[in-house]
């Protein structure tokens, strides 16, 4: 059997067990070894590969971020972070609705996941908003289509992975993440605000003392400050990623026992069993996934996709951007955003690199190319989420957050079209040329 009769055997493997719903780790190992045996390589090399694929100290930070999250959502601080927020905002028309976007941006700072916004912020505003006049539908639709900037914001679980995949500084990844994550959410600020009138959203009647302002604030600052600790002490190399990781778990402890005492010692455990089993997940698709990198390096895939997509794109380095960021949507739309990374960094993060893409700003552009595939059908497991919390039909909501989900694929193509909008913060704190 040719070498290239065995590259399609195998992809079409690899394409039919993801469809029939095989999990991503199995169908990474499966097709890998389907390469291994076909081409008469020694099979004691998975283990091998496995285990390398794992051994990074880098990558002791994602159960540390998750856990922290995990904290966090036990924690009183969603319900601090929302008063804040509407007592900040005001009695406009549409304030609550504008309230859930802002908070999505202050929660993206705790957690790096977006189901963990759609579960914390959703349970709370969605009712609130329904109850207030709002579509239901609606309601679940910017709770969905706000979250993604909780994998974006640092910290951001996704870039750790990608980060420790290629190499890329994880600093300079979050500080790069800042404007984009802050550029999504303002911009479904301003089409809320647009639609206001012409959706008739009600008005919210929250008169505000300075009093209730500086208490709100008091116990809000408690969440806002934890990701300036994260990201400062990363930038001015106080720690390490993972070194920052456990700041944050060690912060999340002190607010959940010390500060607002809602965590108790026997919530550790089911806290503890929920990261195991989260971080377990995606350390078996690491592990996987560097086996199929490994036989991806083997038959030059990056190479020949370079030539091809170079010579399909005439050379030109803009369309080729363009082509891949429809890639990138495309994958994002079926698979999970962090088996994606794993699949697919290896692969195109060279590419990119050829065409004269900065890394960071490439690596971000992905991360958020596949975030927003967290709120388009047909996976979409935001917008999944947010329909259990709602009650409303998976098509209600994906019919509601449209016209915003199509606000952020041209938020993406500014972010990969614009590098500055990547690289400026890292460029001006050092952490790249």
């Amino acid at each position: 059997m040719g070498s290239m009769t065995i590259i399609i055997a195998v992809t079409a493997v690899f394409i039919i067990l993801l469809f029939i719903g095989m999990p991503i780790a199995f169908t990474l190992g499966i097709t890998s070894t389907l390469w291994l045996i076909l081409t008469g390589q020694n099979l004691m090399m998975i283990g091998a590969k496995m285990y390398s694929g794992l051994d990074s100290f880098v990558f002791m930070a994602i159960p540390l971020f998750v856990l922290a999250g995990e904290i966090m959502n036990k924690t009183s601080i969603t319900d601090s972070l929302v008063k804040f927020i509407n007592v900040l905002i005001g009695g406009f028309r549409g304030a609550l609705a504008q309230a859930n976007v802002y908070t999505s941006l202050l929660f993206a700072g705790l957690t790096g996941a977006a189901i963990s916004d759609v579960s914390a912020i959703g349970s709370i505003y969605i009712p609130a908003m329904s109850k207030q006049g709002y579509k239901p539908a609606f309601a679940a639709a910017i709770t969905a289509t706000s979250s993604i900037v909780g994998p974006i914001i640092p910290p951001s679980i996704i870039m750790v992975m990608y980060g420790g995949i290629t190499g890329v500084s994880i600093g300079a990844l979050f500080a790069g993440a800042i404007i984009p994550g802050i550029m999504i959410g303002i911009g479904q600020s301003i089409y809320l605000f647009a639609v206001a009138k012409k959706k008739n959203f009600p008005r919210s009647k929250i008169k505000v003392t300075p009093k209730e302002f500086m208490i709100s604030f008091r116990n809000a600052i408690v969440a806002i400050v934890m990701p300036f600790i994260i990201l400062g002490g990363l930038i001015f190399g106080i720690f390490t990623p993972t070194e920052a990781a456990a700041v944050a778990v060690a912060y999340a402890m002190v607010v959940g026992f010390i500060i607002f005492r809602t965590l108790k010692v026997s919530d550790l455990y089911g806290l503890l069993s929920k990261t195991v089993r989260i971080s377990g997940m995606l350390f078996f698709i690491i592990a996987t996934a560097n086996i199929l990198g490994w036989v991806i390096s083997r038959v030059n895939l990056p190479e020949r996709l370079t030539t091809s997509l170079m010579s399909v794109s005439g050379q030109n380095a803009s369309i080729a951007l363009f082509i891949i960021v429809i890639f990138l949507l495309f994958i994002g739309t079926w698979m999970e955003c962090g088996a994606a990374t794993v699949v697919i960094a290896p692969i195109i993060a060279p590419i990119a690199v050829k065409l004269g893409l900065h890394p960071v700003h490439f690596g971000i552009t992905m991360c958020v190319a596949l975030n927003i595939g967290l709120v388009t059908p047909p996976l979409g497991v935001c917008l999944f989420a947010a329909a259990g919390i709602s009650g409303c039909s998976f098509e209600e909501i994906v019919k509601e957050a449209w016209p915003i989900i199509i606000l952020m694929i041209v938020s993406l193509f500014l972010i990969a079209f614009v590098p500055e909008l990547t690289l400026l913060i890292p460029r001006k704190l050092g952490l790249i040329m």
